[in-house]
């Protein structure tokens, strides 16, 4: 009976020890739902945090060596992409050097239906760079897009000082 009792006290963490480095699986049917929407250009970016470059002459938080600059969102700001358009609603936290003359305009919203496209794949990321011809707020878009479906958003604008967003790539219904 002590002879089983030693055997499993150590036969236990062997075994705990060789399932706690197991290698484990990644879903495939998530990456290839993403791999499709962003192929056919049916997709939409779900901004979940985001993150403003700001000059640090102007920005006391930089003062602080454990400061950070990445805001988790609360609401559901997107990104809607078809063959045919650009759909976007996001907001804006930085500096502006024009204003809006309506204050209900403020943040990056748009709807562009004359746009460049331009798709690359490195090292099983996506890089897409939306450039919309019909705005002449925003310059260029540049989304980054994992197999898992983890998403990187760069915004550059012609009036606005450059933003990040980190988020989901989720394919449209």
């Amino acid at each position: 009976m002590k002879t089983i009792t030693y055997s499993s006290l150590l036969l236990l963490p062997v075994l705990f020890f060789f399932f706690s480095c197991s290698s484990q699986k990644q879903t495939t049917g998530s990456s290839t739902a993403i791999t499709d929407a962003v192929t056919g250009q049916q997709y939409t970016f779900v901004a979940t945090s985001v993150f403003p470059t700001e000059d640090s002459r102007f920005n006391p938080r930089f003062l602080f060596p454990n400061a950070s600059n990445l805001y988790q969102l609360t609401s559901r700001y997107d990104v809607r992409v078809t063959p045919d358009s650009v759909i976007a609603y996001l907001p804006f936290f930085g500096r502006s050097f024009t204003a809006p003359v309506d204050p209900t305009k403020g943040g990056i919203k748009f709807t562009s239906t004359k746009f460049d496209y331009k798709k690359s794949q490195r090292k099983n990321n996506y890089e897409i760079e939306i450039t919309p011809k019909d705005n002449n707020e925003v310059r260029s878009l540049y989304l980054t897009v994992s197999p898992s479906g983890f998403a990187s958003l760069r915004v550059l604008s012609m009036n606005k000082t450059p933003i990040s967003f980190n988020g989901n790539v989720e394919a449209n219904q």
